[in-house]
């Protein structure tokens, strides 16, 4: 793996981190971005803007699309001779903007059993999920599903769904896969 690739997932499992104290991801990469041009400008030291396409290409691997009309991004853009299209998801391990349906949320999660720790059977998993996020019930959510004995702790299937007021995603800690909702 290159360096920019392990910059970029770096970047990627840090932003995931700031719900965790209740910061969207959106937020803190607009408020970032207006940060490194900022300090662009008054260095002029490009290294900044090399930071802000990493960013701006983390957020876009994360599922979640890039402000055409946000003045920073254009004219971030426009400094660096990019376009909004050289930021789709790059990679391997991509972010998937999903349709709120039950097929689709399905499709984000393996396989599934209910047992002792997690009763819920995976149709009633998949619509706990899309009412969340449809009556945006604000919170941090974790599924987990234990493939093999639950005492040797092998082989976990963990999932976090992240809901809050400006966004939701959701979370395959083990693949490391972002998927964010389509609105309907």
């Amino acid at each position: 793996m290159d360096e920019y690739t392990k910059d970029l997932y770096t970047m990627m499992f840090s932003l995931q981190t700031l719900q965790n104290q209740g910061i969207t991801i959106r937020e803190t990469v607009y408020k970032s971005l207006d940060k490194l041009l900022l300090w662009n400008k008054e260095s002029e030291n490009s290294k900044y803007l090399e930071l802000a396409l990493l960013h701006m290409q983390a957020y876009a691997n994360m599922g979640f699309a890039l402000d055409e009309e946000n003045k920073t991004i254009c004219e971030i853009l426009k400094k660096t001779g990019k376009t909004r299209e050289d930021f789709f998801p790059k990679g391997y391990l991509l972010g998937k903007r999903i349709k709120l349906t039950r097929s689709q949320v399905r499709g984000m999660i393996g396989r599934w059993r209910p047992s002792r720790d997690s009763p819920m059977t995976i149709g009633e998993l998949v619509d706990d999920i899309i009412r969340k996020v449809k009556n945006h019930e604000e919170g941090r959510y974790i599924y987990q599903y234990h493939r093999t004995d639950v005492t040797t702790k092998g082989d976990i299937e963990v999932y976090e769904l992240v809901i809050n007021k400006d966004e939701s995603y959701f979370y395959d800690v083990k693949k490391f896969r972002f998927y964010t909702f389509m609105e309907e």
